[in-house]
């Protein structure tokens, strides 16, 4: 027996002991009798494509840093005898040398691969003056058995993670960058009969879609009722016609419109329509001659459906379904009060009803295409470098290096489809990825198709975190509209989640009995909507410019409807109102609430006067309520007089931040309180940066949550501020930041005041 062949036995004996861990060999693999097993039947990989060519070149060789690594395609095979049972954390301590230096190593390969998987020419070769070096830790990649702690797997394969980092310094971090790169082993070298977790290569011409059909036999099989329900809808929609008025679908048999048949299968279209929408639309004076069958093909109509469509419905056939669903031609579009109507208010349905949603998550507009599907039309090339004969190594990609530059993905429309999809395809990348609520990633260029990776029953994670709708809630506060009006129908089937889930209506996206720390309702900085949860000059979708979650800390806000409105007046504003009610701070009945662990905003139940607000924003109606009234919120908080001025406390990582970092002073001048995030914009006006201005408390929170859930004994506590600017009579919302829970009495001028607050 080879030594190949007996490092094979000795790791299929060691993880037969689990028989839901026993490896699947690959389908050229048959049984001692010839005949393959029903089950290797079922879940065979599909044969390597063999690379018929040499990918080294006569002058290419290793330069002396890669010669000391040692690598062999043995090194990146997880043996038994390795003791290898949980994934340890990188420790990466092999120093590849500066940038500078690896880019003057044009001939080596691997010098090239590292380059290539940590982002190419993103890669800077100085930062802050200092050269950027690159280090390099081994690590695993294998079986994630619990869905709910992504970061722990059984180790199966080695990889390399190359990291980038100042010159015996800090890490150097970038969303330009590739998303934790790994360099694994092509399985075609694996020295084993194991290739599961390794590159594969895929058809340099378009994509092989006996791959697809087997991703989505696979999960229909062995997934089951756990991917045939959208997990943010309350049931299966197992009869779409039912529960969507005016349901059409493009037929790509018979080529027309028709009228969703009782209890059909079908796929639907997520893509963005770009800036030029002067394709073909369904309208009410064509919808009876595109029902026709052959309609689509007919070059009235052929020559104005775009390229992204015309693909989809490509990808449809390929897969083996009849029916797909697109907006622009499923919706009537000039009905505005009929179809279109109903089909918004619907939006959750119709994709949570989809047995997979097809996402364009590269394309630009329309005409785009989806990539891979017309030979010629991937765009993208495989990274794949030969070390020596016989052993090739190559970056391992994710879908999620290729976002960063996708209008898709800053569309507030095909933010909630991609909520909703029970299953997905997404084109982008140059490939195509199947998602489900199983699986985060299968791709055509990994080996996934093993039974140890399909047949494992995950978990979904469940909803009970507060976190998860504020995340929703947050992310999409921050993507893009084409017509502001639109704010409240892009959100309308996530607000039906929110519903559900949290058992209670909605004012303009918050909870009524429940408010987020980050009062995080739905805003669009460019976008008209009520002041008081939009963007307005803030930092974006969270509340300090940073992607972390701040749970329920507002235990007595309610939400009030006014039914009231005068025309001019208070009753249309769309602003903060801040009436004349002022109290000291140390007024008796106030004081108690503000001395207690959660900051309780005490509430009014008497008609708010009525104020002229000319100039105020304008008010959109909340179509999110089943009781809208006006959307006002009326409140008694402490309102704080603080200065602004730069930030002397160091940014804490996160997500980049296009507007500026301040810090928040007071009485002591030199001490920082808190900070915030403004525009430059803001800052630019004279006397804001340097002078006083007005906050009011929101509620007590947290910048990070609290180990264990021991919320109240955890140190960390803050409070929530906002920053506003008086317009006249009225007030606006600017930013929103925090300040340590025990600096009020740092408050300038007459210290913290009592104000009854009513934000429109």
């Amino acid at each position: 027996m080879s030594s190949a062949t007996a490092d094979s036995a000795a790791i299929q004996k060691d993880q037969g002991v689990d028989p839901d861990w026993e490896p699947v060999p690959n389908s050229s693999t048959s049984n001692t009798n010839g005949s393959k097993s029903d089950q290797d039947t079922r879940i065979a990989a599909p044969p390597l494509l063999p690379i018929a060519h040499s990918l080294i070149s006569p002058t290419d060789s290793l330069c002396d840093v890669c010669k000391g690594l040692d690598l062999s395609p043995h090194r990146f095979v997880v043996l038994p005898s390795d003791n290898e049972t949980q994934n340890k954390t990188d420790d990466p301590n092999i120093n590849m040398g500066t940038v500078k230096a690896i880019r003057s190593r044009t001939q080596c390969p691997f010098c090239r691969l590292v380059l290539v998987a940590l982002g190419g020419k993103e890669i800077p070769d100085e930062k802050d003056g200092k050269d950027v070096e690159v280090i390099m830790s081994w690590s695993t990649d294998g079986i994630i058995p619990d869905v709910n702690q992504p970061w722990n797997h059984i180790p199966q394969i080695r990889t390399l993670h190359p990291y980038v980092r100042k010159c015996e310094g800090e890490y150097v971090v970038s969303r330009r960058f590739n998303v934790f790169p790994e360099i694994t082993l092509l399985a075609n070298d694996s020295p084993t009969d194991l290739t599961a977790f390794f590159v594969r290569p895929i058809e340099d011409n378009n994509i092989d879609f006996s791959v697809v059909r087997n991703w989505l036999s696979l999960c229909k099989l062995y997934h089951g009722e756990s991917c045939n329900k959208s997990k943010l809808l309350d049931h299966k929609i197992a009869n779409p016609p039912n529960e969507i008025p005016s349901f059409r679908l493009i037929d790509v048999d018979s080529n027309c419109l028709v009228l969703g048949p009782p209890h059909c299968q079908y796929a639907a279209l997520s893509y963005v329509w770009g800036k030029r929408a002067d394709f073909l639309r369904t309208l009410s004076d064509t919808v009876n001659e595109l029902e026709k069958p052959g309609a689509l093909l007919r070059p009235e109509f052929y020559d104005r459906i775009p390229m992204t469509i015309r693909d989809a419905m490509q990808v449809v056939r390929e897969i083996g379904l009849r029916y797909l669903w697109v907006d622009c031609l499923c919706i009537v579009q000039d009905d505005k009060k009929g179809s279109q109507a109903d089909a918004i208010a619907k939006m959750d349905l119709v994709y949570g009803g989809a047995f997979v949603t097809i996402m364009a998550a590269s394309a630009i507009d329309a005409n785009a295409g989806l990539p891979g599907v017309r030979p010629g039309t991937r765009g993208e090339c495989q990274s794949i470098e030969e070390i020596m004969p016989g052993f090739r190594l190559a970056f391992k990609p994710k879908y999620q290096d290729h976002t960063k530059d996708a209008v898709y993905y800053t569309r507030a429309w095909t933010f909630q489809e991609r909520q909703f999809a029970s299953r997905a395809l997404l084109f982008i990348g140059g490939q195509v990825v199947f998602n489900c609520g199983q699986v985060d990633q299968w791709r055509e260029d990994v080996v996934c198709e093993d039974k140890r990776i399909v047949s494992k029953q995950l978990k979904a994670p469940g909803t009970n975190d507060i976190g998860t709708f504020e995340e929703l809630i947050q992310n999409y506060s921050e993507l893009s509209l084409s017509y502001e009006f639109d704010i409240y129908n892009a959100f309308a089937g996530l607000s039906r989640y929110f519903q559900s889930e949290l058992k209670t209506d909605l004012c303009h996206g918050i909870p009524i009995f429940i408010s987020i720390g980050s009062c995080c309702g739905i805003h669009h900085a460019n976008h008209i909507v009520e002041n008081w949860h939009r963007v307005g000059r803030g930092p974006g979708g969270s509340v300090h410019g940073r992607g972390y979650g701040i749970g329920i800390l507002v235990k007595s806000i309610k939400f009030m409807g006014r039914n009231g409105h005068v025309p001019g007046s208070f009753g249309t504003t769309a602003s903060p109102i801040i009436r004349p009610n002022v109290f000291p701070f140390s007024h008796p009945r106030k004081t108690k609430m503000m001395n207690s662990l959660k900051l309780a905003l005490k509430l009014r139940t008497s008609m708010a006067a009525v104020y002229e607000t000319d100039g105020a924003p304008d008010y959109y109606k909340d179509t999110l309520s089943s009781t809208p009234g006006s959307g006002f919120l009326q409140f008694w908080t402490v309102s704080v007089m603080l200065s602004i001025k730069p930030a002397t406390s160091p940014a804490k990582p996160g997500p980049d931040n296009k507007c500026l970092r301040l810090g928040i002073f007071g009485r002591d001048s030199e001490r920082e309180l808190g900070t915030l995030y403004l525009t430059s914009e803001w800052c630019a006006i004279d006397g804001n940066v340097g002078g006083t201005h007005e906050f009011i408390l929101l509620c007590e929170g947290r910048d990070v949550r609290a180990e264990n859930y021991t919320y109240d004994e955890e140190p960390g506590w803050k409070y929530m501020v906002m920053l506003i600017e008086w317009h006249g009579d009225w007030a606006e919302r600017v930013s929103i930041g925090s300040i340590d829970r025990h600096e009020l009495n740092q408050a300038m001028g007459d210290g913290p005041v009592w104000k009854e607050i009513i934000l429109a």
